[in-house]
């Protein structure tokens, strides 16, 4: 029933767009990035696969947990395990989920080695989404293997403006949100603030809330400089009643949980000198703090067994010193170059305690990395663009590495068919515990981050005025040096390989202002080709396509913003994938089904300049409409059908 649900849902879209065409004409889209390439450059100039999530775009859709826009992004795989709150997980063209660097405001935001959990990063303070597919190494080093996806806290503009949103829905959920702006050409500053609070979709330990408070400030004393200072702060709590089995297998622990604080801020600057030089330099801060606690769920029976149970607290901080110049020589021949020129300085230091009863164990170890880059960027005409760059990195984890990165990008002349291509090579540094060991557990000083090439070609033609747009790439990896968990006293070691390849289509209309409409498909291919010599049947077999990959998966998304009202509706369709049994002896592989999520939302604004109120709107969302029974994580239940309603007050 979902299925025919879905396509009657894509006919809609043709029909309402078909009939939109023959009115107004709409507005080219080009939107400008400066993650490609550390520039501000159309993406049809960048060679990259590039995405773009806006602030009007979260907007509509109500998005508050950045996952829900993430999902439907070409080329991603998202897991998560269990409800609100629980490990979110992208693997990206086929990659592990440890191979996305994630960018706040510039600033990397990884655990060491590349983990990310996208769980808690709310949507609140985010003005902008950037989001790149492929190896990015040859900019910004390790981690960046599959892609790059970079949140950005938008400039304060404008009059000063204030907001605030309430809001509640079922699974006991509330949400509020207030924040402020304001800017001109000299100043500018915006602050938002938002807080989440659910008690989960389980009867046990389930609740989660969230609190994030973003803050930039701009500064401009000159048109030649600019000071820009960026703050994020993000502190969370998660019940976890599970264990690595699922709700459906085990009965629920009443009192683990998980807190998380994150701080993140930037300090950076841009001097223009002359009309062909500017300097640009960021000073940034990423400091992580957890606390994993599972109390004894019974009574001490003596003084020699103490209450807590077990406690394991860390702490991971990343330090950030990054400089480098932009060149725009004078144009000759009629080709236009950028050239960037840069070095970085990188600190990570990780500490970690344990506390199983009796047994305290630390860990307090340290990593830097000196890097410097380079990148020319080669505009002819407006219709051929060339992109090449690379990175030098000197470490104390892997020693040195050169990553090199060419894309091109050509624009036909009437047609305005563009082709597009890239290759490059990536590298991803093994995390502190396969380097430093823990718990028992040797680690392998001589372990060697894990490195991947990649290429990737596609086409994208606007039709109609462009008002209809159709794009698709192809794209193929392989991955080496893979690291693999030999034993208890073995550790870790770099022995495994997999390659991953597929096509990625997005189709976009734009049939007269408010109308929007987008459809995506990834369809995706992998496959272990080398499994260490350990792999057996279940963990990494020869030949076998890899975990939590589906090989099918797409969306179709409707939105409308005009006057008063706005609507947006999303079907998110994801076909099978494999995964692993964790309750059955041996964890013997399993096929998760497919399924199909319908997310809506509704705005509507009620009054306007009342009471010396700017607008007072009403809003709701509703996710799983269909209310699906599915999992993205084998044994893990997911949320059912959801609503939440609320009013928005602007001033």
């Amino acid at each position: 029933m979902t299925r025919v649900i879905g396509v009657l849902t894509f006919a809609f879209v043709l029909c309402s767009s078909g009939q939109a065409a023959a009115q107004d004409p709409a507005t080219p889209m080009d939107p400008v990035v400066v993650t490609a390439t550390k520039t501000e450059t159309p993406v049809g100039q960048t060679g990259s696969s590039v995405s773009v999530l806006t602030r009007e775009q979260i907007e509509q859709r109500q998005a508050t947990d950045v996952l829900q826009m993430l999902r439907e992004q070409p080329g991603f795989s998202l897991i998560q395990s269990g409800g609100r709150g629980g490990t979110t997980s992208i693997f990206t063209r086929g990659g592990n989920s440890d191979m996305n660097l994630v960018l706040i405001d510039g600033m990397k935001v990884n655990q060491g080695g590349g983990g990310f959990d996208f769980s808690n990063i709310t949507t609140a303070g985010v003005g902008r989404v950037e989001i790149v597919r492929g190896p990015q190494s040859a900019l910004y080093g390790a981690d960046a293997m599959t892609s790059v996806i970079q949140f950005l806290t938008p400039r304060g503009e404008g009059p000063f403006s204030a907001w605030a949103f309430a809001g509640g829905g079922n699974y006991g959920t509330h949400e509020e949100r207030v924040g402020a702006s304001w800017g001109n050409r000299q100043a500018g500053v915006f602050f938002e603030y938002g807080h989440v609070g659910t008690s989960g979709i389980l009867d046990v330990n389930n609740d989660y809330r969230n609190e994030t408070a973003a803050l930039r400030l701009d500064l401009s004393p000159t048109s030649d400089l600019d000071f820009t200072l960026t703050a994020r702060y993000i502190a969370s709590r998660v019940g976890i009643p599970t264990e690595g089995t699922g709700d459906r297998f085990e009965i629920l622990d009443p009192h683990q949980f998980l807190e998380d604080e994150r701080f993140v801020g930037t300090l950076g600057a841009r001097y223009r000198q002359t009309s062909w030089l500017e300097h640009r330099v960021k000073f940034g801060a990423n400091l992580t703090g957890s606390s994993f606690v599972d109390p004894r769920d019974d009574v001490p029976t003596d003084a020699f067994s103490p209450p807590e149970g077990m406690k394991t607290t860390s702490s991971e901080s990343r330090l950030l010193v990054d400089y480098n110049i932009a060149l725009s020589p004078p144009k000759f021949w009629e080709i236009t170059p950028v050239i960037v020129l840069g070095g970085t300085y990188e600190y990570q230091n990780f500490t970690q305690r344990l506390h199983p009863v009796g047994e305290p164990n630390r860990t307090n170890v340290s990593r830097e990395t000196k890097s410097a880059y380079g990148q020319v960027q080669l505009g002819w005409m407006d219709s051929l663009f060339l992109t090449a760059g690379g990175r030098y990195d000197d470490s104390t984890v892997f020693g040195t590495e050169l990553t090199p990165r060419v894309s091109l990008a050509a624009v036909v002349p009437v047609t305005k068919t563009r082709l597009h291509g890239a290759w490059g090579t990536g590298i991803k540094e093994p995390s502190f515990f396969e380097e430093f060991g823990g718990f028992g557990v040797p680690g392998n000083r001589d372990i060697k981050s894990v490195r991947s090439e990649s290429w990737e070609a596609g086409v994208n033609q606007p039709l109609f005025g462009q008002k209809f747009e159709i794009g698709a790439t192809y794209f193929e990896n392989r991955f080496k040096d893979l690291i693999a968990f030999v034993g208890f006293t073995e550790g870790s070691k770099n022995i495994q390989a997999a390659k991953s390849s597929g096509v990625e289509a997005v189709m976009v209309l734009r049939p007269v202002k408010g109308w929007t409409a987008t459809g995506t498909y990834t369809f995706l291919r992998t496959e272990v080709t080398d499994d260490g010599g350990i792999g057996g049947q279940n963990e990494f077999p020869n030949g076998e396509p890899l975990l939590r990959r589906p090989r099918h998966s797409g969306s179709v998304s409707v939105g409308y913003a005009r006057d008063r009202v706005s609507v947006a509706g999303t079907l998110f369709v994801k076909g099978e994938s494999i995964d692993r049994n964790f309750s059955s002896p041996g964890s013997p592989r399993v096929t998760v089904p497919g399924y199909d999520k319908l997310d809506l939302s509704l705005a509507v604004i009620l009054f306007k300049n009342v009471i010396g109120l700017r607008e007072i709107t009403w809003k709701t969302r509703l996710q799983n409409v269909l209310n699906e029974k599915y999992e993205e994580v084998f044994g893990f239940s997911s949320p059912r059908i959801t609503a939440l309603t609320g009013f928005e007050v602007r001033y």
